[in-house]
């Protein structure tokens, strides 16, 4: 009798609760129609009930995919009369469109340098310096410059890009070719845990196997887990090859916690090693490829490290105008039905749900 009444009592109050969260959205996001499973409305319009369920020491990171602000992603800038427009339709990272987060992480596909030099390839980026103080203001933590346009205004230039990512309070770790610890490690540190982030580029160039192992290992020495995030894989494929699944085996063998994965510019799909995910790859999160549908979408993840428990949250997204904006609804169910078919069968049901715990 008693479960009864307080099952009546939470049903009666769920459309309260949702008003009150409604209501309280900034105009933009208000506008945007919200249509969202129960499971999540739940979720997200009490934080505080989540918060209840977190241990002390509990660390959730959001990684997102491939950033550039070059090319026609700077043309909607500079039409906007904005450096901010590409996270306009981002209801803030920490507390709002993603749920709770304390770390933030993304790949920057390019140098931040005021330097450009004459080009040594056909797709050649450079992205304004004042891009390194919109990314902290949006709450980023840390950025990789492991991937394949990091020398595009060659090696003073990303010299440049790291020196003023980090003083404007980032934390930068990988490079283009470089895979000692001094070049594609970073230590992170929320609620009282040390999370390592180490990068590596293999697009354009093979992994130094010793320099990476050196590095995972001065990872496990310095923090309590270990992230690897990689570029790698083959453009406009939904699947990771051979390569880099014996690759990310391999990372986890070696002590890593996680392995995610950036560079095809399409969602690849998730597996289980050992107990640890695998995301080979992201895709795209602020991009100008606008030319073909699946370039046009993307996925975020939450990666959460707990006493409690550890999880990975899936939000997949949609990219207009190169705006990303978290899917909701029956579009948000499409997605992660198409995430599960591409992804390891063990996993397809949690997938679709949206959150795998291990």
């Amino acid at each position: 009798m008693v479960s009864g009444l307080m099952l009546g009592t939470v049903l009666m109050l769920l459309p309260l609760v949702g008003f009150t969260r409604a209501d309280t959205l900034p105009r933009q996001m208000a506008e945007i129609p919200q249509v969202v499973t129960p499971v999540l409305t739940f979720f997200h319009t009490l934080p505080q009930a989540a918060e209840a369920e977190r241990g002390i020491h509990d660390v959730s990171l959001l990684f997102v995919g491939d950033m550039m602000f070059d090319r026609t992603v700077a043309t909607r800038m500079k039409n906007a009369g904005s450096s901010y427009y590409p996270f306009g339709k981002i209801s803030g990272f920490r507390d709002g469109t993603f749920g709770h987060v304390d770390l933030l992480v993304g790949n920057l596909e390019g140098p931040v340098t005021g330097k450009k030099a004459a080009p040594l390839k056909s797709i050649d980026f450079s992205f304004d310096p004042f891009m390194a103080k919109v990314l902290k203001d949006e709450g980023f933590d840390a950025v990789s410059q492991a991937n394949n346009h990091t020398l595009d205004q060659g090696r003073n230039g990303a010299d440049e890009s790291r020196k003023t990512l980090q003083e404007n309070g980032l934390s930068v770790f990988g490079d283009e070719v470089r895979d000692d610890a001094e070049d594609s490690l970073t230590i992170l540190q929320a609620n009282g845990r040390k999370i390592a982030l180490v990068g590596f580029n293999i697009t354009d160039n093979a992994l130094d196997k010793d320099a990476a192992r050196a590095s995972i290992d001065q990872a496990l020495i310095k923090a309590d887990k270990t992230v690897v995030f990689i570029h790698w894989g083959n453009e406009y494929k939904d699947k990771p090859n051979a390569d880099q699944i014996a690759l990310a085996h391999w990372f986890i063998d070696l002590g890593a916690d996680a392995v995610i994965g950036g560079h095809p510019h399409w969602m690849q799909g998730i597996e289980s090693y050992d107990g640890k995910p695998i995301v080979y790859s992201l895709g795209n999160f602020i991009f100008d490829q606008d030319w073909s549908e699946e370039t046009g979408y993307g996925l975020s993840v939450v990666l959460n490290f707990g006493d409690k428990r550890s999880s990975l949250d899936l939000y997949p997204i949609h990219i207009e105008a190169s705006q990303p904006t978290v899917l909701t609804g029956a579009v948000r169910d499409v997605r992660l039905e198409k995430l599960a078919q591409i992804s390891d069968a063990a996993l397809q049901d949690g997938i679709k749900s949206g959150t795998l715990e291990f």
